[in-house]
């Protein structure tokens, strides 16, 4: 096994090769997943395993671990997020292929260019965030929604009201 993660990787020459590669990954290299996170400090523990299964295909199969710190939802304070992925990409050089790869393989769309690991990893981090990222059984956050109260006396105007004015107005 490789201790290192190179910047671009021969997807399809290390599958050949049957390859596996570990190491850490900095949140802060993760530019597409930024947007979603609190903080850029940390970094992941990535192993990538590629080869080649019984059948032919070409895969490329690992895990991430790590934490990321979100922005709950609820009470707007940071949260932490344990990852712990686990995923099996079917390598395929065009669309075609996709359908003929079994179940147990996602497709991972490979060109002749070297692919971005960190753009990998980002992806497979993306799919595993929560849309909604909330706290669980946090006294702190759960008191915020206690203590919330509409307003009675609060009326609300119906948005269709304009439209039902225009309406009676037309002949």
């Amino acid at each position: 096994m490789i201790d290192h993660l190179p910047e671009r990787l021969d997807l399809l020459a290390t599958a050949e090769a049957g390859r596996a590669l570990q190491g850490r990954m900095p949140l802060a290299r993760l530019e597409r997943v930024l947007p979603a996170l609190v903080s850029s400090d940390g970094e992941l523990q990535v192993v990538f395993e590629l080869g080649k299964d019984p059948a032919g295909v070409r895969f490329l199969a690992g895990t991430i671990q790590g934490e990321v710190t979100l922005q709950c939802q609820r009470c707007l304070e940071p949260v932490v997020q344990a990852l712990d992925l686990k995923f099996r990409l079917g390598l395929v050089q065009d669309e075609a292929a996709v359908a003929g790869l079994p179940d147990h393989y996602e497709a991972l769309l490979v060109t002749g260019e070297p692919a971005s690991v960190a753009e990998i990893v980002s992806d497979e981090v993306l799919l595993a965030l929560p849309l909604v990222p909330l706290h669980q059984q946090d006294a702190r956050c759960e008191g915020i929604m206690k203590d919330y109260q509409p307003s009675a006396n609060e009326t609300r105007e119906s948005p269709f009201a304009v439209l039902a004015e225009l309406k009676q107005k037309q002949p």
